[in-house]
């Protein structure tokens, strides 16, 4: 069993409401209660502004990382040169490092129009191992094109952060379905959404109005990352002997006739379900279809 305890704050740095990076820092110290592993904010949280890693906006989400002994995921534009920078989202661990730094792969087309310094794009997934579990991280438009999931998929990820302007909704819900990792949302609307591994929206909250006194929506989750889905082919009856050999501390949670699935999450903290799973030669869905893709691939060729 391996929980994530998120906060999502949401906002829109780009509307009459701009807090800058001191107040960014101030509504992250505000919100925090003690119970957090991770904090996601929404993309390009700084609005137009370009940073450098050692800036002091980004230096101060690292100090109130290894303050609070927590993740923060901050998306800002990252300045390269004098002529360019990347749509990025660093991720600064318990202890204030870098974790990762994802450049968004695919800019949305308006971040090319005219825009100084010129827009790079990213070059692919990344990903960081965390004591919950293994953690990427999508911005926005990547919502639209398959195969940033997909390779984020075959980081062997089990949540991706995303940080974004609007909400993607179902795309998120059929990347998590078709890729089998948690997805968690921060955005400008501002609103907030979970998916679990099986593609189902667990959670959606929105801020209705923009006031004055209404403009951040900071919202929590428990998110459980340690669920696996495998398909029926070669797995049936040894997901049968684990159940009987781990009485209690694992469980099938859902069972899917029609896709032939199997959803298998721990119910003990000291139970790793992937781990077990590998120990009685379960392969997950997501590692089979790989393989499937792979194998193929090499009899196409």
């Amino acid at each position: 069993m391996k929980n994530a305890n998120i906060l999502s704050i949401s906002f829109s740095p780009n509307r009459a409401y701009n807090p800058g990076a001191e107040g960014v820092l101030k509504i992250i110290e505000e919100n925090l209660n003690g119970t957090e592993d991770l904090v996601l904010l929404p993309e390009t949280c700084l609005g137009g502004e370009t940073n450098t890693i050692g800036d002091a906006f980004l230096s101060g989400i690292s100090a109130l990382a290894a303050k609070n002994k927590i993740y923060i995921l901050s998306s800002v534009y990252i300045k390269l040169d004098a002529s360019s920078k990347t749509n990025s989202a660093v991720l600064f661990d318990r202890s204030g490092g870098v974790a990762f730094v994802y450049d968004k792969v695919y800019p949305y087309l308006g971040e090319f129009d005219g825009v100084e310094p010129l827009v790079i794009p990213g070059k692919g997934a990344v990903y960081a191992d965390t004591d919950f579990g293994r953690v990427s991280a999508a911005i926005c438009f990547d919502a639209n094109f398959p195969d940033i999931w997909r390779d984020i998929a075959d980081l062997d990820v089990d949540l991706v952060l995303f940080s974004s302007a609007y909400s993607a909704g179902r795309q998120l819900s059929a990347h998590a379905l078709n890729h089998h990792y948690a997805i968690v949302t921060a955005t400008h609307k501002p609103d907030f959404a979970v998916y679990d591994i099986n593609g189902a929206e667990l959670t959606y909250n929105r801020c209705e109005s923009y006031t004055r006194n209404n403009m951040i929506l900071a919202c929590r989750a428990r998110i459980d990352v340690d669920k696996v889905i495998c398909h029926f082919n070669f797995n049936r009856e040894k997901v049968f002997k684990m159940l009987k050999d781990y009485p209690g501390k694992i469980e099938i949670e859902h069972e899917y006739d029609r896709e032939e699935w199997i959803v298998l999450r721990s119910q003990s903290e000291s139970v790793d379900v992937r781990a077990v799973c590998g120990e009685y030669g379960i392969e997950p869905l997501r590692e089979y279809k790989r393989r499937a893709r792979e194998f193929i691939a090499k009899k196409r060729n």
